[in-house]
């Protein structure tokens, strides 16, 4: 069984916020390394697992992956992606995800997100909240954020896979016994880059130092609950007024008020899964989707309902449902962002 995980980075940089314009679908452009170009069958199922998100995606942006393949020289790491990350403060974003959310009936929960001053959320104890939200690069672009490539440079994200380990490249006749599916390995990461993140992450780091931190959430901690406690919302008054959960080891659930999905706790203080995962379904005894933590040899996971609810609900725009004509744009502004690098790593483990 492979497990995913992954650290974060920070620098800090200024920049303008515009609206997007451009293309008409969402488009992920592969930028291959001499490892992964010289293979052609890894390439194939490497752009196979990016069609699987842009197929369902008709955002006017494109999402540009640096990716390799190479002898890492490592019998634990399978793989490492680093996406870029960007943080303005917290309406900036925030507004953008209600705007957003405006081109899609199915979206409407997002109205009732709360603004800065009344956003509220569980941290632990020394800890406090910053005034921002994070998002990866792809996700800011997909919120209609522009100038990111110019300023940021043109790469969304870096992968590299180690070949030293067994991949089947091909899955249309199943996968070898023994051998780990490389396509669902690369659409997991991509769903990484694409903003599936938390900041519960990064309070595992800081509590594992023994250090305090002024959380700054993600885009994807927007709906991060405190499954079965008073702060689990059931109406729309509660969804904008209740807390969000960023304490790892609380039980944790994705919820829009129609759907509710658990989500991992952390990686040192939670049940063993870094937090910006779906719940494993070792634990619950059911897939919830391809953004699940682990891996078996021999196994497929696609993509499901629950994948891609979470990034519609932070950006994205599904097909699954026709768009309004009228376009809402985003005015410019100057804010300050913040750029991370979200490492991510995919480690080898037992079992099946």
């Amino acid at each position: 069984m492979i497990k995913f995980a992954g650290r974060f980075l920070v620098a800090f940089l200024l920049m303008s916020l515009v609206a997007a314009a451009g293309a008409q679908a969402l488009t992920i452009d592969i930028d291959p390394g001499s490892g992964l170009s010289g293979n052609a069958a890894a390439l194939a199922a490497f752009n196979q697992a990016a069609n699987q998100w842009a197929s369902h995606f008709s955002d006017p942006i494109t999402v540009t992956i640096k990716a390799d393949l190479t002898d890492m020289h490592s019998t634990t790491i399978i793989g490492l992606t680093s996406p870029v990350l960007l943080m303005s403060d917290y309406n900036t974003i925030r507004n953008a995800v209600v705007s957003d959310a405006l081109l899609d009936w199915g979206d409407a929960i997002a109205a009732a997100l709360p603004t800065k001053d009344h956003f509220s959320a569980l941290v632990p104890t020394g800890f406090g909240l910053a005034d921002g939200l994070y998002g990866t690069k792809a996700d800011l672009k997909a919120l209609g954020f522009t100038g990111l490539d110019s300023t940021f440079g043109l790469s969304d994200a870096d992968m590299t896979f180690n070949s030293g380990f067994a991949f089947d490249y091909y899955r249309g006749d199943g996968i070898t016994p023994g051998t780990i599916d490389f396509e669902t390995v690369a659409a997991h990461e991509i769903g990484h880059v694409l903003g599936f993140v938390s900041s519960v992450d990064l309070v595992e780091g800081y509590l594992k130092a023994g250090q305090t931190w002024n959380i700054i959430p993600s885009t994807l901690d927007l709906y991060r609950f405190w499954d079965g406690s008073s702060y689990d919302p059931a109406t729309i008054a509660e969804f904008t007024t209740d807390p969000r959960n960023l304490v790892p080891g609380y039980a944790a659930v994705f919820d829009d008020l129609t759907h509710e999905w658990a989500m991992s706790t952390g990686a040192y203080y939670g049940d063993g899964n870094q937090a910006s995962h779906w719940k494993d379904n070792g634990l619950t005894g059911f897939l919830i989707g391809l953004m699940d933590p682990t891996l078996a040899y021999g196994q497929i996971i696609n993509l499901t309902e629950a994948d891609l609810r979470a990034l519609d609900l932070i950006g994205y725009d599904t097909r699954r449902v026709p768009l309004p004509t009228s376009i809402l744009l985003l005015g410019t502004g100057l804010a300050c962002l913040a750029i991370f690098q979200r490492r991510s790593q995919t480690r080898a483990g037992s079992g099946a």
